[in-house]
Parts: structure tokens; C-alpha cells; sequence
């Protein structure tokens, strides 16, 4: 899908009160080692979110040697050693990925995706999706109302992405969060 049809899919689902305010973008840079992409996410022209492909590789090949430096093993089969927080939570086979997330480093090609399957879930699907970046834009989604913004609920294992975008909504919409 065209990456002008999925902004304009994805703003036309953000709430009134940030319509005008918060803006997605998205950029390709061709470098010797190939194609780089970014997407970031605007309030008022300064940047909220950022999802680099090169940042993430980066940030990947750090983590790659984190694991070597505390347990001396080969990677895939030491990462619930070196990180139990993440023991029963992830799901998928894909670890390094949740590791990643879990500290805000996003794969730009799992964000992009994101954005072309969001406007197809229903509100509830998407805050209770296992998708960090769904739940996320759930909460400045022109389709969650106010008294369900109002209901909800987030103890101290939201992802820190969720929970700026619940706080930027109440924020917007004179909620107190809980």
C-alpha cells in the first residue's frame, strides 16, 4: 500500500482535538549499505515517536553483544536467561524484537505494517492487541469515545508509548488519567 494512502487512512482516524496537531511522516534515504526508512510521529512539529530501521539495527547488533557480554553463549538460545522479565509475555519467536520494543526501539517495517492494519480493527481489538503501536494510536483515535477514555486503566507494565498517548489524550480532552 502506498505510503500516502496509509497517512491519510491513519489521520483521518486521529481525534478532533489533535487533528490539526499530530502528524505522521514518513522518509526512505538510499546509503551505500541500501535503503534506510523512518517514520516518526509529530505534536505541534516536534517529534513524539520515531521508528529508524538504521537506529534499530543498531540498536539490534547492541543487544547481540549485551547477551555475549553477560552469558559468553551463542545468541537465540540464552535471551530468556539474560532477560526473564520477558518469560510467558512474548509470543511470537521473534524476541529480540520484543526486547527492543520493550525499550522503545520500534522495527520500522512491524510500524508500517501496523499502519495498514490499524483502521481495519475495531476499538477494542486494538486496545487489546498485543501490538504496542495499535494500542497506542487506539488512545488518540477519534473512535474511543470519552467515557471509555475515561474507563480506562493502566498499571505500571504499559509500555511508556501508551502511556504518553493516554496522557496526551486526557490531556486534550480535560481528563484526569488514572
Amino acid at each position: 500500500m502506498k505510503w500516502t494512502e496509509v497517512k491519510k487512512n491513519m489521520e483521518n482516524l486521529i481525534c478532533e482535538k489533535l487533528k490539526h496537531r499530530l502528524s505522521i511522516h514518513l522518509t526512505k534515504y538510499n546509503v551505500s549499505l541500501g535503503e534506510q526508512t523512518r517514520i516518526w510521529i509529530t505534536l505541534d512539529k516536534k517529534e513524539i515517536f520515531n521508528a529508524s530501521s538504521a537506529e534499530y539495527l543498531m540498536e539490534h547488533d547492541k543487544l547481540w553483544e549485551e547477551v555475549k557480554r553477560k552469558t559468553r553463549k551463542s545468541f537465540p538460545g540464552c535471551l530468556f536467561e539474560c532477560f526473564p522479565e520477558f518469560i510467558g509475555k512474548v509470543s511470537d519467536m521473534d524476541y529480540t524484537a520484543s526486547i527492543l520494543e520493550y525499550r522503545g526501539v520500534f522495527n520500522v517495517d512491524h510500524v508500517y505494517n501496523a499502519f495498514i492494519q490499524y483502521p481495519q480493527l475495531s476499538i477494542n481489538r486494538a486496545l487489546n492487541s498485543e501490538n504496542v503501536i495499535s494500542q497506542a494510536l487506539t488512545l488518540v483515535d477519534r473512535r474511543l469515545g470519552k467515557r471509555t477514555l475515561e474507563a480506562l486503566r493502566y498499571n505500571s507494565n504499559v509500555h511508556p508509548l501508551v502511556m504518553q498517548f493516554y496522557e496526551l489524550r486526557c490531556e486534550v480532552e480535560n481528563i484526569k488519567p488514572s
